[in-house]
């Protein structure tokens, strides 16, 4: 015999071998056990606790008759779970049961017990378990066992136990007769369902768990008779049950379970859209009794999105205006503040070098700095690690607010945690770097005399050989800075890093456009897709993060704040990150008429290195400047180099 477990969690390895001459004594215990007892739990607690006191039994008859009332019948639950319940522990598993010994790893000696106390208990709570037992545990002529079961159960349902264990008999009964076919007993089950589902309606304190799994059952249909037409016969009181039941079920789950129930059983098209609407009508007024911001905002968005996935276009226009029109003053939002242990010694240190004699110089280091988001490999594992480090991160979703207050995104998958994770990580990172990058142009500003942006655009397009256009955009938004403009500055900014990874994968002959197609028209993607395109192509990943956590979504998403009009405020780190993300690739995109830009190796090895040795050297400038002058004297005389 394998271990077992009293009620103290003492291991025993004893052996049980069952006399007929015991059983007197064994059952007298389980009459006393029965006497009060709610569920078979108690009756099995009893038998722990009355052996102690007695000595009446031995150690192993108390411990076999007492695990007989510790095997559970386990209701189906949750999404996607079709109606039933089975006894468990059923068989062995590669974890393996400590106690209670599956069923079917039960030996003979405690069959042959149940057998016996079968034979003489007449209470049907005590018949329909020790039935099942041998039923499931396909005893001699098992077939008997059901039917008994079944039977017992049933009758069971005028007995003292609590409501939720003569749900779980009757539900257990439904699918032992649903198995074995037993059209004969299905009327008195299917009556004894009606009258619990009514007792517990009828209740103030009506429980789900008693009406949503009988009624489960119901919604199934009866037994099929042969010649007959497959679909369902359904109880006429279960259509009544189920409206029934969303009045006094509104929790979100509850409702959507009912939903599910009448959209997968009922046919008549009109009786599922009233389902449907009361579903939504219950969600709203979740929304209605609240005050809290978040709580109204979660019941309203989720009564919206019920409504817009089962076309109730009038319900749907209905949230929405709900939610456009919750008051921003009830979210009360909480700000987290952290000391940070940057002392002010460490960003000086830090800034001066970029004290260069020259502005140009300065500007150099400037568009040498590292990726603002950090590593993306280091990120990643630091997300892990917080999230396998958090209990609250394992059990709650998480979600995001956009500029205009209202709910953004959710995130509940593992894979979906991660990502947030991973962007919070980034986002901590980014604030620092936009700080530090803000205070390397504001200084710059305080020591240097800032030329004009003409000169500033002649400078980039001679050093560092880039398109014109660009670099134009990328001197300008630096003097846009310098004045305080940061909002120009972003919205000038922004658009041209689109433009920038479109320039260099065109010059590396990707396949980015978009034909037309039935309605839709040709048109270049956004800077979403293109970003993966050209990560293809050896761009370095962090930078390629660094552009996503600053433009896209789930990041900051400024390149859509600007498009939509909801930027209406920039301070000056914002503007410092948006100049970082233009310079990192307004540099890298070279001339389209230079040598470089015909040369795809070269550009790559660009992507890979966005902050290596790629100004031109000295000799390169003045054959550059010797090129453009030739080419003016040239074309004086109306010829071409």
């Amino acid at each position: 015999m394998g271990d077992t477990l009293d009620e103290e969690g003492t291991s025993e390895d004893l052996k049980f071998s069952f006399t007929a001459e015991r059983l007197d004594t064994i059952s007298s215990l389980v009459t006393r056990a029965l006497e009060g007892a709610a569920d078979y739990h108690d009756i099995g607690s009893f038998i722990f606790r009355e052996s102690k006191k007695q000595g009446t039994t031995t150690e192993a008859e108390t411990r076999e008759t007492a695990s007989t009332f510790h095997y559970r019948i386990e209701i189906e639950r949750g999404p996607g779970s079709k109606p039933g319940a089975s006894l468990e522990p059923l068989s062995e598993t590669k974890g393996g049961y400590f106690w209670p010994r599956p069923i079917r790893a039960t030996d003979s000696e405690t069959l042959k017990l149940w057998d016996a106390l079968l034979s003489i208990r007449a209470e049907p709570e005590i018949q329909g378990l020790l039935a099942d037992l041998l039923f499931s545990a396909r005893y001699q002529k098992p077939h008997l066992y059901a039917r008994a079961a079944v039977k017992a159960y049933t009758a069971a349902q005028g007995g003292e136990f609590r409501e939720g264990a003569r749900t779980e008999m009757l539900v257990r009964s439904w699918s032992i007769l649903r198995s074995m076919g037993f059209r004969d007993l299905e009327a008195p089950v299917e009556t004894a369902m009606c009258q619990l589902i009514e007792e517990s309606l009828a209740s103030d304190s009506s429980a789900p768990g008693t009406v949503i799994p009988l009624l489960g059952c119901l919604m199934e249909g009866r037994l099929r008779k042969k010649g007959k037409p497959s679909q369902p016969d359904i109880p006429p009181k279960a259509t009544k049950y189920l409206f029934s039941a969303l009045d006094r079920f509104k929790a979100d789950y509850l409702s959507l379970r009912l939903a599910e129930m009448a959209r997968e059983h009922f046919k008549d098209s009109a009786l599922i859209e009233r389902v449907l609407r009361k579903t939504a009508a219950n969600l709203m007024e979740a929304a209605e009794a609240t005050t809290d911001g978040h709580l109204k905002t979660h019941w309203l968005q989720e009564a919206a999105k019920f409504a817009r996935k089962f076309h109730l276009d009038d319900v749907h226009a209905e949230c929405v205006k709900a939610l456009q029109a919750v008051d921003p003053k009830t979210f009360a939002w909480i700000t987290l503040r952290a000391a940070s242990e940057q002392r002010p010694s460490d960003l000086e240190s830090y800034l001066r070098a970029f004290d260069q004699p020259y502005l140009l110089d300065a500007l150099v280091y400037f568009f040498e700095t590292p990726p603002p988001t950090g590593s993306r490999e280091q990120n990643e594992k630091n997300a892990r690690h917080t999230l396998e480090n958090s209990l609250a991160a394992k059990i709650l979703g998480s979600a995001t607010y956009g500029a205009h207050g209202l709910p953004q995104k959710s995130y509940s998958t593992e894979e979906e945690k991660l990502q947030y994770q991973i962007n919070t990580n980034e986002s901590i990172c980014m604030g620092i770097w936009g700080n530090f990058l803000a205070a390397i142009l504001d200084r710059l500003a305080v020591r240097h005399q800032i030329p004009s942006s003409d000169a500033l655009h002649a400078w980039l397009v001679e050093c560092y050989g880039s398109d014109p256009g660009l670099c134009m955009s990328l001197a300008e938004s630096l003097s846009l800075y310098w004045k305080q403009d940061y909002i120009s500055c972003v919205q000038l900014a922004m658009p041209r890093v689109e433009a920038a990874i479109r320039s260099l994968l065109l010059l590396l002959n990707e396949p980015i456009y978009r034909v037309e197609e039935n309605k839709s028209i040709g048109q270049f993607p956004g800077l979403g897709t293109m970003l993966p395109h050209i990560e293809r192509h050896g761009f370095d990943p962090d930078w390629s993060s660094f552009l996503r956590a600053l433009l896209l979504t789930p990041g900051r998403n400024l390149r859509n704040l600007g498009a939509h009009g909801f930027l209406q405020d920039v301070d000056k780190q914002t503007a410092a990150l948006v100049i970082r993300a233009l310079s990192i690739v307004a540099l890298l995109a070279p001339e389209e008429t230079s040598r470089k830009a015909s040369d795809s190796k070269a550009i790559s090895e660009s992507l890979a290195h966005p902050i290596g040795k790629r100004r031109r050297s000295f000799v390169d400038r003045l054959l550059v400047k010797a090129y453009a002058r030739l080419g003016a004297v040239l074309a004086a005389r109306g010829r071409t180099p």
